[in-house]
This record gives C-alpha cells, structure tokens and sequence, in this order.
C-alpha cells in the first residue's frame, strides 16, 4: 500500500470550516480517498478533500492526484464559473 496526503475541509462551522491535514494508505489515490472519506469524522461533515502523493506536493502547489468535492462544493464552483 502506498502513503498519500489528503488535505480536506469541513462545512462551515458556524463561520469557517476546519481545515485538516493527515496521511492515508491504499493501493490507488482512489481507494485511499474513499477510506479517507468513509472515516472523515467532523460535526458538520465534510466539505472538499484533496490528495496528493505526499505533503511536499501540496506545498508545491502540484495537481492533487484525487478530489472530492461535496454536492454543495461542486455548486460553488458552478456558480464561480470553474
């Protein structure tokens, strides 16, 4: 299995949302970002999440190897003409 970095947010609570920051194994970004997902634990649930291979590529600004974005998230940047 391989280490990825995810960097995710959560909906805002009540202002702002909690911006956090971990290291996740799978065998693919993707299987990495579901377990990321299914164990994602915040009251106000989560918003977007991002994974890289490792902190150094979030840092550099490099393109995440997985997003996920919540319904309202891709609403947002619908409505941001993204």
């Amino acid at each position: 299995m391989s280490e990825y970095f995810v960097v995710a947010n959560s909906f805002a609570a009540p202002f702002f949302s909690d911006l956090s920051q971990e290291y996740i194994k799978g065998k693919t970004p993707t299987e990495a970002m579901t377990r990321f997902r299914k164990g994602y634990r915040h009251p106000m649930g989560l918003f977007a999440a991002m994974l890289y291979a490792n902190a150094d590529d979030f840092h550099k600004e490099k393109e995440p190897l997985s997003v996920w974005l919540s319904k309202a998230a891709k609403k947002q940047e619908r409505e941001q003409g993204r």
